[in-house]
């Protein structure tokens, strides 16, 4: 195994940087990993030191950005209570997810990848739909009322109509409240 120098972690957060807004204006199968070293301002070489499949850098990627959407979610978990209002605490979330273009379009680019041809990214992203579900689900269940529970049995839904908002440019405050009326209605 390859030792770690000074600044490895600086250097890699570089190319994922980097490699996320590459991916997310050309496509994984639009950039290369010449593109990516160029872009960071580093070799071929250094590049292939981290990563030495493109396969590798996009996974990395996809856990990075797996972590951040939980972190999202956990962070609105750690904010509802009995007595919230289930609609405004989706509304939040949602907004969450929604208001960082970058992780919007990382989040579209990942998933279209893994529907394409991309068994391991694919199961990658599952683990982490399947993770981000449960989180959705222990999040209702703080929360005491008939439309958390609506909601607890239909997280998934949640996460398709997520999806679809993410991948217009723009949703309005009437769009996404539309969204949730329709997941907690009866």
């Amino acid at each position: 195994m390859r030792g770690k120098h000074d600044g490895y972690e600086s250097v890699q957060a570089a190319i994922l940087g980097t490699a996320a807004q590459l991916f997310t204006r050309a496509g994984i199968h639009g950039t290369s990993l010449n593109d990516i070293a160029q872009a960071a301002g580093l070799s071929k070489g250094t590049l292939y030191y981290y990563y030495p499949t493109k396969e590798a850098l996009v996974n990395d990627i996809a856990e990075t950005h797996g972590a951040r959407v939980t972190d999202l979610l956990l962070s609105w978990v750690e904010t509802l209570s009995r007595d919230c209002p289930m609609d405004e605490a989706l509304l939040l979330l949602m907004e969450a997810l929604l208001e960082d273009e970058a992780l919007r379009r990382l989040h579209v680019v990942l998933f279209t990848e893994s529907c394409l041809d991309n068994p391991g990214l694919a199961a990658l992203m599952e683990d982490k739909l399947k993770k981000w579900t449960v989180m959705l689900e222990v999040g209702t269940l703080k929360v005491q009322s008939d439309s958390a529970r609506r909601l607890r049995d239909r997280s998934s839904l949640f996460f398709t109509m997520l999806m679809g908002a993410m991948l217009r440019a723009e949703t309005s405050p009437a769009e996404r409240s539309a969204c949730v009326a329709l997941l907690l209605s009866e």
